[in-house]
């Protein structure tokens, strides 16, 4: 406001108005045929003077900002080294500590809250919540097993028994067989010695010899047989129970199983154990990352402690930028890009101050 009120020190109400204009974008002034024409265009002129006021005001203080900024560089060069060295020092902690801030936040494998909030909840069960899981798993994988292995020697017996019985029915008709055929020589040796008088004591004694010898071995095999069944059903007996025993055990452990994998919500130990060395990681990540961040602060605040006693005119900027502070390259950019921006700032300036000076001629005109 500096600008119009140097020029008129009022404030003129906006007005709009109608007629043909210049190549200025004003009234032609030949044009005006009475009073209200002549008010609107002074209105129109002095609102165009109260808008270039305005900006020029605007860039004025924008140009003041960027021209201390600009001293500002030029006074942290021509610092002395036992001033600048601790500064730079504390600059470059704190561009790594933002390095390292910034490598953390672009990690793309960081673990989900959810599987994170559930390690935290299990902490204290680990890793021995793991040990116990795996144990039984690993028990699950023998228990099993035995069912498998018992099983397999119960279908042994069982076919071995069925072998047995069929063989004693086998050895049961082979007795009759022999004793019919024992039965049927002896016959037809007493034919042979009432019928013809024939000398038969040879054949009586081969044939009660044969028959003898084929029923001891008979008898002998039945025996032997029977004692195998014998032991083959105990042996059933004794699977049966071993299977029972066994199948107790493998329900107990599966519902143990199923009690700890809805505990730790998981499907497997090796889940657990994947998802517990990954919350390790993490929770150091997040432990280094918080230490990062508090790291960031203390550096901040004790360089922007160090710029306040160099009385320049705004020392927060340089916690933002301290690349600057530590690289010449670095401020070599910044004053090159506010002496640019200076330059542009005088151009607007000038631009409105050409409309100000122009809307002024055309009301020392009119």
């Amino acid at each position: 406001m500096g600008f119009w009120n140097r020029l008129f020190g009022t404030k003129p109400a906006k007005t709009e108005y109608d007629g043909d204009v210049d190549e200025s974008g004003y009234y032609k002034i030949s044009n005006f045929t009475d009073d209200a024409q002549r008010e609107r265009y002074i209105g129109a002129c002095l609102e165009q003077m109260k808008a270039a006021s305005d900006e020029i005001d605007m860039l004025n203080r924008e140009y003041d900002s960027v021209t201390a900024y600009l001293n500002d560089t030029e006074e942290i060069d021509r610092l002395p080294e036992h001033i600048k060295g601790p500064i730079r020092d504390c600059a470059g902690k704190l561009i790594r500590m933002e390095k390292e801030y910034l490598n953390y936040s672009k990690q793309e494998n960081h673990m989900s809250e959810a599987d994170f909030a559930l390690m935290q909840r299990i902490e204290d069960d680990m890793p021995d919540g793991y040990d116990k899981l795996k144990q039984a798993e690993d028990y699950q994988k023998l228990v099993k097993g035995d069912m498998r292995r018992i099983e397999g020697e119960k279908q042994a017996y069982y076919y071995r028994r069925a072998e047995l019985k069929g063989m004693l029915s086998n050895i049961k008709g082979v007795f009759f067989i022999c004793l019919i055929a024992a039965i049927t020589c002896l016959l037809m040796l007493f034919i042979l010695q009432f019928g013809l008088e024939l000398d038969t004591r040879i054949g009586y004694i081969l044939t009660v010899g044969a028959a003898a010898v084929a029923f001891t071995v008979l008898f002998v095999k039945n025996i032997d047989m029977r004692q195998e069944a014998a032991r083959v059903e105990k042996s059933i007996g004794k699977l049966i129970h071993m299977h029972n025993t066994v199948k107790i055990r493998y329900v107990n452990n599966t519902n143990l199983l199923d009690y700890l994998h809805m505990k730790y919500d998981v499907d497997s130990a090796k889940e657990l154990k994947l998802l517990w060395d990954q919350y390790m990681s993490e929770r150091a990540e997040r432990e280094r990352f918080e230490q990062t961040k508090f790291d960031m602060a203390f550096y901040r605040e004790e360089l922007l402690g160090y710029m306040r006693k160099l009385h320049i005119a705004d020392p927060n900027i340089w916690i933002h930028q301290p690349e600057a502070l530590v690289d010449k390259k670095e401020m070599v950019e910044i004053r090159h890009g506010l002496v640019e921006r200076r330059q542009n700032l005088r151009k607007q300036m000038e631009y409105n101050k050409e409309i100000a000076l122009d809307a002024q001629s055309k009301l020392k005109e009119m």
